[in-house]
């Protein structure tokens, strides 16, 4: 071979050749050695330049990609939904269950719903908090680019379950969450109720309302709370318990505002049952923010059906849970919280003390 390389080869490159050939019938073993990694050196290369190329060719289909969404947006809030692994058919099922349910969590706002060619890491639920923001800031600069809402990605795994993360887009230079919703597919199949809580994962980062409710006429508000309703009555087996307590406490958080102001004492009720069933599974020493901001609602609830029932032993009740409520959220330095908590304590105070004093059965 070495032979036919010298006689192959233009006049100055024969020297080196006879070299070579001379190196290798004198040394062979050291000779193939040498050759061997600049062999491997040269597969390494070619490895890393394909690699950088199919990188590149990836980056530039992204930034058109972005481009054109960033050019055709509207009104219409943007999901964009990148990878998931493991199942290419899934990846259509989610964008389908978006367009289908977004509507009846975002007063019956339209949606669009588009693939984006970009590949996520999913952290796992012990990973390590850099790594996971390093993710949500690159998932966060997709939103950015093409002037998306909310990006969605996933993987399928063992025994069929199904690991989704979602980012909305950052506003207010605030640092991007990245949030989960897990549940299991049934014979690959998701079950009922699934796939509207998938579509409101989404609407509530898109167009956020039960975390202002107060915002909203009640009128409008009540579809939405209706909707989680049916949820909460009808929940996915499923659906995992970190999901399925989110959609619990929204929903609380609907009842209640709709019942405060002017609603059937019905949504009062539903309100202060789905607190407690959220407090059986919060734990005030892991999350006493959370843990006070229910304990306010269950307050409210009771503050406001003993107001309108005539009911000492509620209003008392509330009295007392109101200010465990305002204890737990100071120490959270849930300031806002406690700013509502301390209002609707003054009112029951002062609704318990007019009772007290006028000592009168009031009307149901």
């Amino acid at each position: 071979m070495i032979a036919f390389a010298a006689a192959a080869s233009p006049s100055f490159f024969r020297p080196i050749a006879r070299q070579a050939e001379e190196a290798f019938w004198a040394y062979p073993h050291i000779f193939m050695a040498f050759l061997s990694v600049g062999l491997a050196a040269l597969v390494i290369s070619a490895f890393w330049m394909l690699r950088g190329a199919g990188k590149a060719t990836s980056a530039t289909r992204q930034a058109l990609r972005a481009q054109g969404l960033k050019r055709q947006k509207d009104h219409r809030a943007l999901i964009l939904v990148a990878n998931v692994d493991g199942s290419a058919r899934l990846r259509d099922q989610l964008m389908a269950a978006i367009e289908t349910s977004f509507g009846a969590f975002a007063f019956s706002a339209p949606v669009q719903v588009e693939p984006f060619p970009v590949k996520l890491k999913v952290p796992g639920l012990r990973a390590h908090p850099e790594r996971i923001r390093r993710i949500g800031v690159q998932a966060a600069d997709v939103l950015e680019r093409s002037a998306g809402d909310v990006i969605v990605w996933g993987r399928r795994g063992v025994g069929d379950k199904v690991e989704l993360k979602f980012v909305a887009a950052a506003h207010y230079s605030r640092l991007p969450e990245v949030h989960t919703l897990e549940f299991k597919l049934r014979k690959g199949h998701m079950e009922a109720g699934v796939e509207e809580a998938i579509a409101y994962a989404c609407a509530r980062r898109a167009r956020p309302v039960l975390n202002r409710p107060q915002d909203y006429k009640p009128e409008k508000l009540q579809a939405i709370v209706e909707a989680l309703d049916k949820l909460v009555q009808d929940a996915p087996e499923t659906l995992s318990d970190a999901a399925q307590l989110e959609i619990l406490g929204d929903f609380a958080s609907g009842a209640l505002s709709l019942g405060e102001r002017g609603g059937g004492t019905h949504w009062l009720e539903k309100a202060l049952d789905a607190r407690r069933q959220y407090l059986e599974k919060v734990d005030r020493d892991l999350d006493p923010g959370p843990w006070g901001a229910a304990q306010q609602e269950v307050g409210r609830a009771l503050a406001a059906l003993g107001e309108r029932e005539g009911a000492r032993d509620k209003l008392e009740e509330a009295v007392s849970v109101l200010k465990m409520s305002l204890d737990a959220l100071r120490a959270a330095d849930s300031l806002q919280a406690a700013e509502v908590g301390m209002r609707a304590l003054q009112r029951a105070e002062q609704t318990l003390a007019q009772r007290r004093r006028i000592g009168l059965r009031w009307p149901a």
